[in-house]
């Protein structure tokens, strides 16, 4: 029972950590924080795994986690963090592609807009969740993600054009 454990978590872990860290990267100043707060996340997840109540898909309840292990990380460290974080304006986009320049704007521009914008896009491109997994996530409606994203890049382009 245990090794059929130890297995599904692993598959579980190779299935989203890419997607996972490229979101805490989003969150962070460097890749060090982002495989820190990975790491973190999936702890929370092996401890909680008999928790999932099967409302929705586990990975919605992973990023679940994965959002609350950020919000734990910024209060812990405070308001510097945050402030550095979204100054970095860099994306796990760029670490795996330096040489792309307009990526590295992208991701700036999303750096500038409110949270709710950045969450939504971070969600939805860095983690690649679906529009229904993302409003589960955040307790908001489909619509509500789609208003979100599409003002939130209707914005990245207008100041992108600028």
């Amino acid at each position: 029972m245990a090794q059929r454990f130890e297995s599904q978590f692993r598959q579980f872990w190779e299935q989203t950590r890419d997607r996972v860290r490229a979101y805490m990267f989003c969150a962070c100043s460097n890749a060090t924080d982002a495989d820190d707060l990975a790491q973190e996340c999936y702890l929370r997840a092996l401890r909680n795994w008999e928790c999932f109540n099967g409302k929705g898909t586990r990975q919605a309840w992973l990023f679940a986690i994965a959002r609350n292990t950020q919000v734990d990380w910024f209060r812990k460290r405070g308001r510097e963090a945050r402030l550095a974080a979204s100054d970095n304006g860099r994306s796990v986009c760029e670490e795996s592609r330096p040489d792309t320049e307009d990526i590295e704007v992208i991701w700036k521009t999303v750096g500038s807009l409110g949270t709710e914008y950045q969450e939504t896009i971070h969600l939805r491109f860095a983690a690649d969740l679906s529009y229904a997994e993302i409003a589960e996530l955040l307790g908001v409606p489909i619509g509500t993600v789609r208003s979100r994203l599409h003002r939130g890049l209707k914005a990245v382009r207008a100041q992108i054009e600028e």
